[in-house]
């Protein structure tokens, strides 16, 4: 195999994440860039397409469109994970802009309480911490109320936000409800909750299955910051892994230094530098989901050196995936077989049945 071959081999979606791109999936093994809907990448075919713009190629191509930088480098960045001449080229930094409308919460609670199975008191906690909101999104096409999920950076300011949809239609969204990444976002923060005085980080998928998390295991934990990656994204854990030394030392200001792109460059640094890691035992905990998605995101994560520790949910008789959102919903389950069981019982001893005349044979 020659060099250029064994480069192509690169995952390219994992290339993408070293870089602070992240990619979210649509179905199967196709991902869509989160603010351009026309940028792919096929997991599959270990290639990318920008339709709108006619761009397409391989994992080598790909660096140098979004690195911007020459064949020589982009060959060298797949090689050793650094560019010998050049380093990335930013784009302009754009602040996020959140221009949604904000409602009333009471139909983002319904949906939470009856589609999610989360409690009043988790959903109050996650809302006391300004990550929740009820807002009204339109297109041209068709407007819509939406729940709001809201990212914070170490400045507490507001850098992204992910809509979910509160009313199911199949006609109009692929996966029933609405489910977007709002334009611009930075999606290498990820959403994070602060339990105490933050001394170790809890990656989930999704802020739904992050909740779920919370609601299970609240009375485990404590100084704990739980974080959502949207997704299974390297960049987010080195982004919040970055924050929490940051915080440690006080020197929030050196992360206004760091470039997106360098943050899974920094955090290699740290592994095989210092020994933060090992005076900090048990910092990271993937509680993502239990399926081969999840799986080999642990998987690979641990090959690559870093102390992780691993909390899947448990998988459900035959089932074969499992999210921390499918647990919690089965509590609820279980709990209205529970009582619907109770009342039975109390009704039967309310009204016994009346007894049946027993002749006694000799």
């Amino acid at each position: 195999m020659t060099r250029i071959e064994a480069v192509k081999q690169k995952a390219i979606l994992e290339v993408a994440e070293s870089l602070g791109y992240s990619f979210r999936c649509l179905s199967g093994q196709v991902y869509e860039h989160p603010e351009h809907d026309s940028f792919r990448i096929f997991a599959d075919t270990n290639t990318f397409k920008w339709f709108s713009r006619d761009i397409q190629g391989d994992v080598i191509d790909f660096v140098q469109l979004v690195a911007g930088v020459p064949f020589k480098e982009a060959l060298s960045y797949l090689e050793t994970g650094d560019f010998e001449q050049a380093k990335v080229v930013e784009g302009t930094y754009q602040p996020f802009s959140y221009y949604l409308g904000e409602e009333p919460f009471d139909q983002a609670r319904t949906y939470l309480k009856q589609i999610r199975g989360l409690s009043d008191e988790t959903i109050n906690a996650f809302g006391r911490q300004g990550l929740l909101a009820q807002a009204h999104y339109q297109t041209k096409a068709f407007q819509e109320s939406v729940l709001v999920f809201k990212s914070y950076n170490h400045q507490g300011q507001l850098e992204g936000a992910s809509l979910q949809g509160l009313v199911k239609n199949n006609e109009r969204h692929d996966r029933g409800y609405l489910k977007k990444i709002m334009k611009g976002s930075h999606g290498y923060i990820g959403m994070s909750f602060d339990i105490g005085k933050p001394k170790r980080l809890i990656f989930c998928e999704s802020v739904i299955d992050m909740m779920s998390y919370y609601q299970l295991h609240q009375r485990q934990l404590s100084d704990v910051r739980l974080v959502s990656m949207e997704g299974l994204k390297l960049s987010v854990i080195a982004y919040q892994t970055l924050r929490l030394a940051a915080e440690e030392q006080g020197k929030l200001y050196f992360l206004d230094t760091v470039k997106p792109s360098r943050l899974t460059h920094y955090l290699q640094t740290i592994q095989e530098t210092t020994t933060f890691f090992q005076t900090h035992s048990g910092l990271l905990t993937l509680a993502v989901d239990n399926d081969e998605a999840g799986r080999d995101f642990c998987q690979k994560l641990s090959e690559k050196g870093l102390p992780i520790e691993i909390d899947l949910p448990p998988l459900q008789e035959l089932e074969t995936k499992a999210d921390w959102n499918d647990i919690v919903k089965g509590h609820c389950n279980h709990s209205l077989k529970d009582m619907i069981q109770s009342a039975k019982l109390q009704v039967l001893r309310s009204n016994p049945p009346p007894r049946k005349n027993t002749v006694l044979e000799l």
